[in-house]
């Protein structure tokens, strides 16, 4: 059965904005380095004394340090080297998400396109030559939806498997009709919505991480889960019947109190019940974690909408390059449902 890291990244490196076209090398991000990091970023997953200066904020540049890699596997300078290491962990393939685009923040729409059209046409070249090993995600530019959507059919034809938003796009949750085009393409390509960890809302950033980093692991995941539960209460589902819709990188110990919240919803205001196996019926998938109560989980989730990251090319709390070997060896959900979590669910969810 394969085993599919349905949660890994690439830290993005320089040579990404050599994709730029020539009219959009005034967006090119400039690298500064700084003697002293400030006390905002200490605690940031992506932190370190560089940075990329984006539209005026700067970004992490190189992750955490961490001796879980050799050289190259983290911002896929060295291909060979990530499939080796894929191998030894028995993954058979991975799914690449970005790091810097998690929480880009960008006031210019035309530098949000240009910066996310470069990268899509970069690891589009990274992962053709692995035959599959390694899958990637379209990153959109929502505010210049005609580009976005022609990038999103660019991806499809280029082996990408999914389409990366965020749990709030600018200052909008996920059920805004105004982001119902990508839904319509996404479904029309078969490419399902991955809803990572991570926002591109200014106000939600304003407040979340004004002051820094420290204890606010809970504001990082709140936008997925505001998203998921956003999306459940809404027409979204109904409206767009074949769209699947990926929860990465929060856990799922939240689920069993969004559901319960949302059936609850419902029956107050008369909406339309919502069935004992919500998420299979709404084609909702989450990623677990090894140390959650999962059987608990598998009560809400079902066992066929759960999969499982590695957090792979990181070096936070979500990261568990042991991960599948981990679950298998758990005695408390039965080998079919391991195999499920481990690769099956996330090879439907991704269309592998």
């Amino acid at each position: 059965m394969p085993i599919i890291d349905a949660d890994t990244h690439v830290v993005e490196a320089a040579c990404i904005w050599d994709y730029l076209s020539k009219d959009d090398e005034i967006h090119r991000p400039a690298t500064i380095s700084m003697d002293e990091v400030p006390e905002a970023f200490k605690q940031r997953s992506m932190s370190g004394r560089k940075f990329w200066l984006i539209d005026g904020k700067m970004y992490g540049l190189g992750g955490l340090p961490t001796d879980m890699y050799s050289p190259g596997t983290r911002d896929l300078t060295n291909v060979p080297a990530r499939i080796e290491h894929m191998n030894r962990l028995g993954v058979d393939t991975q799914v690449i998400y970005p790091s810097v685009f998690l929480n880009l923040v960008v006031k210019n729409p035309a530098a949000e396109m240009a910066l996310s059209k470069a990268y899509n046409r970069w690891l589009a070249d990274v992962c053709a030559p692995t035959k599959g090993r390694m899958r990637w995600l379209v990153v959109p530019a929502p505010r210049l939806m005609d580009a976005s959507l022609a990038d999103m059919a660019w991806g499809r034809e280029h082996g990408a498997c999914g389409v990366l938003l965020r749990g709030y796009e600018g200052d909008r949750t996920l059920d805004d009709p105004e982001l119902y085009p990508i839904y319509a393409k996404a479904q029309e390509l078969d490419m399902p919505i991955c809803v990572h960890i991570g926002t591109t809302s200014p106000s939600f950033h304003a407040i979340a991480h004004g002051t820094g980093f420290r204890g606010n692991i809970v504001a990082t995941i709140m936008p997925t889960m505001v998203a998921f539960s956003a999306l459940m209460a809404s027409e979204v589902p109904v409206k767009f019947p074949k769209l699947r819709f990926g929860f990465i990188e929060g856990g799922s110990e939240w689920l069993p109190y969004a559901v319960n919240k949302t059936r609850r919803w419902a029956k107050r205001f008369g909406e339309a019940s919502r069935t004992e196996k919500m998420l299979a019926d709404l084609r909702f998938f989450v990623t677990c974690e090894t140390h959650e109560d999962l059987p608990q989980v598998l009560r809400y989730a079902g066992e066929d909408n759960l999969m499982l990251g590695t957090d792979y090319g990181h070096a936070d709390t979500s990261t568990e390059l042991a991960a599948h070997k981990v679950l298998s060896a758990r005695t408390d959900l039965g080998a079919g449902v391991a195999v499920k979590i481990n690769g099956l669910n996330a090879a439907k969810f991704y269309g592998l």
